[in-house]
C-alpha cells in the first residue's frame, strides 16, 4: 500500500578501471527493464569530475513498495547478476524521502 511519501534512492558506484561506460549502459538496460509503470518517477547518472570510474545515482520513485517491487522482480534480478564484473568495490548508498521535487513540496510523511 502507497503511503503518499515519494521514496528515494543515492548512491555511488565504482567502475572497475576503463569499464564506467559499460556500467552506465548496464544501469540504464536495469532502469528499463523495471517497465513504464514501475512506480520509477526519475533517475539520475552522473559521473564524478574528479574520479574517471565513479558515478552517482539518483532515483525517485513513487513509494518504496514500487522500488521493492520493481528491484525483486527477474528482469531486474536477471541485471544485477551481470553488475559484480563491472565494480571495483560494493556500491555504496541510502534511501530517503523526497520532501521537494520540481517546485512542489512533497506530502509529510
Amino acid at each position: 500500500m502507497s503511503s503518499g511519501t515519494m521514496f528515494s534512492v543515492y548512491g555511488r558506484m565504482t567502475a572497475v578501471p576503463g569499464r564506467r561506460e559499460e556500467l552506465i549502459a548496464l544501469l540504464l538496460e536495469g532502469f528499463r527493464a523495471g517497465g513504464e509503470d514501475s512506480g520509477l518517477i526519475g533517475y539520475s547518472i552522473n559521473t564524478a569530475v574528479d574520479d574517471p570510474d565513479t558515478i552517482w545515482l539518483t532515483q525517485l520513485w513513487t513509494d518504496r513498495e514500487a522500488h521493492d517491487t520493481t528491484t525483486r522482480s527477474e528482469p531486474m534480478a536477471a541485471v544485477s547478476r551481470r553488475l559484480p564484473p563491472l565494480l571495483a568495490g560494493q556500491p555504496e548508498g541510502s534511501y530517503g524521502h523526497a520532501v521537494h521535487v520540481h517546485g512542489r513540496t512533497a506530502p509529510p510523511s
